[in-house]
């Protein structure tokens, strides 16, 4: 039978249980340092194989750690001291033992024994160094960070962001970030932030923040709530990053995309993605259109002034139109010296009209550019939006088919679409492509008509006019393909045959032993500007064996007034070559007086349209009279195109003016119908026209009658 036991029994029962299961390692060393007791834990610590050792031996590993320590316990004063060993471990990292010794009088053999605890404190050292390691990293980090309690009060915040935002830990401890808050970022920003975050989720956003000092800048954000053991936040982190130099750049590369550098309005791609972004939207009340801009002759802004004065009228220009631009407006400019206008929610076409007309009154007024007081029109087309078309390509596509209608109806003017000038499109591109082959196919002929001096009723010159034979769509007027010609280039070719076939037409009327005549070719503008065009003439001369006496060359007064200086020096080469100049449609253009005495010049040609309603028009015929006694007194040549009645013919002699041309003397005819008829008669007299038997005394009398 067990006894019961005591109370001091138990106590020591409990005690040595505590010590066997200790997590502090404890043993018990003798006077001649052999181990007497250790619990578990310690001989795990200290010994080499626990388990299979009744006795507990200490590993020479621990001997060598902690016999100068016991030593130094010895040999002095204390009765106790406190040390960390790194006791090595065979196949694993050291580990780093807080040590406890104490030195105590045994009461059974009199001598000294020594109590040792043992506490591992190398995980506590680890979490210490990684925390150091931790803190470090976040104080010298890149990005600013901070750190909240649940209720998002300030409770740490790095270096970083001091320096970023000027605020110092000290000034904003305890408090709610909130103070960053610039009011540029929108409420429903954080409101989206709280809820995410409230939610246990973590954020990522932009924020544009304001430092200290009042200037703001933008804030790539991270926040993410800590958590403890039971799930419940207990912390916000905040990591962020200044990007205002990213954003800066961004912005940058954004203008540079979408806007015009020259003039800062939006570009081509900035254009279409405002029209895009319209049409994909519900479309508001009223009317909407798009408005495609060309300024009219630019390119002799730049030809003549250069191109920094062209730059600084394009600017101009784009002032002007965010001038007179108003709500609900868009403009931008497509490259070179086109511009876009959308205009939104108009009441009324009238409305757009009015808008229209304001844009055009306002950019045809003078620019000063430097020392010079510049002129610029423009040309506008028009198509509505959603009425003509949703799609932006075929709004862009009808703006310009407009655009180029109000150019050919005179320029600085605008034009609606309308569905019939895609055919017309349609019938360009027709044109431009049967063209090309026209020259090479042989389906380009000249026809020639005669001038004559009304004096006597003699043929003094022919001009050449070329004709296009389709082979399909039989003659074409060349009203229709000579503007495309010109504006593809083809005029180039086209025009230097003109003047080898006109020469060698000439040549060969003289080679039949006829009176030399004249021959009138036109120049086109293109051509007067072809550096190669001195050289074409030289080769159409050389080739036919014309003499340069026998050939005229006619230009327009609104080429040469393009670029007077060039236009001059042009024009006196060519009359250095001994050709004979004519001013074509002279009074259509905008001639200077005192530019065109300093031109060689030796002919004016009065236009055909103020011959038109004489002698009913009394303004044309005073027009008139004035060209042909101007032009006298300038000591020029004057001839008169388009003339078609004997009534326009005696206006024309009473004034002063001899030289005729137009179908009441002869429509333009085949250079063999016109040698056959000039062979027979070097005059237009019209005998030959009413009488079978031509005879010099018929002649003589109808010209009595007619030019009397």
């Amino acid at each position: 039978m067990h006894r019961a036991l005591s109370k001091k029994d138990l106590k020591t029962d409990i005690s040595m249980d505590c010590f066997q299961q200790s997590s502090i390692g404890v043993l018990q060393l003798d006077h001649n340092l052999n181990c007497v007791d250790a619990n578990p834990y310690a001989q795990e610590l200290t010994c080499d194989n626990p388990e299979h050792n009744d006795v507990v031996t200490l590993s020479v590993n621990f001997r060598a750690a902690i016999t100068p320590h016991i030593e130094h316990l010895l040999d002095s004063s204390q009765t106790s001291i406190s040390t960390h060993i790194l006791l090595p471990q065979q196949n694993d990292q050291p580990i780093l033992l807080k040590t406890e010794l104490a030195r105590v009088n045994s009461a059974i053999d009199k001598h000294n024994r020594i109590f040792i605890t043992l506490r591992n404190s190398s995980r506590s050292a680890q979490l210490a160094k990684e925390l150091r390691v931790f803190r470090n990293a976040v104080e010298n980090t890149g990005s600013a960070v901070v750190i909240t309690n649940n209720r998002g009060e300030i409770e740490y915040a790095n270096n970083r962001f001091s320096e970023i935002t000027g605020y110092s830990f000290s000034e904003i401890k305890g408090k709610r970030p909130s103070f960053l808050r610039s009011d540029k970022t929108s409420d429903e920003t954080y409101d989206e932030l709280w809820s995410t975050v409230l939610n246990h989720n973590k954020w990522h956003g932009t924020l544009l923040n304001k430092r200290k000092n009042g200037t703001t800048y933008w804030s790539l954000q991270n926040i993410s709530p800590i958590h403890d053991e039971l799930g419940n936040i207990i912390n916000f982190v905040s990591v962020s990053e200044d990007i205002s130099l990213i954003k800066e750049h961004d912005e940058q590369m954004e203008k540079m995309a979408y806007f015009d550098p020259l003039t800062n309005l939006g570009n081509r791609r900035s254009f279409r993605r405002t029209l895009n972004q319209y049409l994909d939207s519900p479309q508001e009340q009223g009317l909407h259109a798009l408005l495609l801009l060309d300024l009219d002759h630019f390119k002799q802004i730049n030809d003549t002034m250069g191109h920094e004065a062209g730059d600084a009228l394009l600017n101009t220009v784009a002032s002007r139109l965010n001038f007179c631009t108003k709500n609900n407006t868009s403009v931008f400019r497509l490259g070179g010296d086109e511009f876009t206008i959308i205009f939104r929610s108009c009441d009324s076409k009238d409305l757009i009209i009015q808008r229209v007309n304001e844009v055009l009154n306002l950019l045809s007024q003078p620019v000063q550019i430097g020392n010079h007081e510049v002129s610029i029109t423009v040309s506008i087309g028009i198509t509505l939006i959603g009425l003509d078309s949703h799609d932006a390509s075929d709004l862009l596509r009808n703006a310009d088919l407009a655009m180029y209608h109000a150019k050919r109806s005179g320029r600085n003017t605008f034009a609606f679409y309308e569905t019939q000038m895609d055919y017309d499109a349609q019938r360009t591109r027709s044109i431009e492509h049967d063209l090309r082959n026209a020259l090479s196919g042989n389906q380009l002929k000249l026809v020639y008509q005669p001038q004559i001096n009304a004096d006597d009723g003699k043929i003094t010159a022919i001009e050449a006019l070329i004709r296009w034979q389709h082979p399909i769509n039989g003659n074409i007027s060349p009203v229709d393909f000579i503007p495309h010609a010109e504006e593809t280039g083809l005029i180039i070719p086209i025009g230097r045959w003109v003047m080898l076939e006109a020469c060698k037409a000439a040549q060969s009327l003289q080679n039949l032993g006829l009176p030399s005549i004249k021959v009138c070719v036109n120049l086109s503008a293109r051509q007067f500007d072809d550096p190669a065009l001195i050289e074409h003439i030289e080769e159409a001369l050389q080739l036919s064996g014309l003499s340069p006496e026998w050939l005229e060359l006619e230009l327009t007064e609104s080429m040469l007034m393009r670029d007077i200086p060039q236009a001059i020096e042009t024009l006196n080469l060519i009359k250095a070559m001994g050709i004979s100049l004519a001013i074509d449609d002279f009074g259509t253009g905008y001639s200077s007086l005192s530019y065109l005495k300093k031109m060689p010049v030796d002919l004016l040609k009065i236009d055909r349209s103020f011959l038109h309603e004489i002698p009913t028009d009394k303004d044309n015929m005073a027009i008139t009279s004035t060209i042909i006694a101007m032009t006298k007194q300038l000591g020029l040549n004057v001839i008169a195109e388009g003339v078609e009645t004997e009534e326009q013919m005696r206006f024309l002699k009473t004034s002063q003016c001899n030289l005729m041309q137009g179908f009441l003397i002869s429509k333009p005819v085949s250079l063999e119908e016109f040698s056959d008829s000039y062979q027979s008669c070097q005059h237009y007299c019209g005998a030959c026209k009413q009488q079978t038997n031509c005879t010099l005394t018929n002649q003589k009398k109808y010209q009595q009658n007619l030019f009397n």
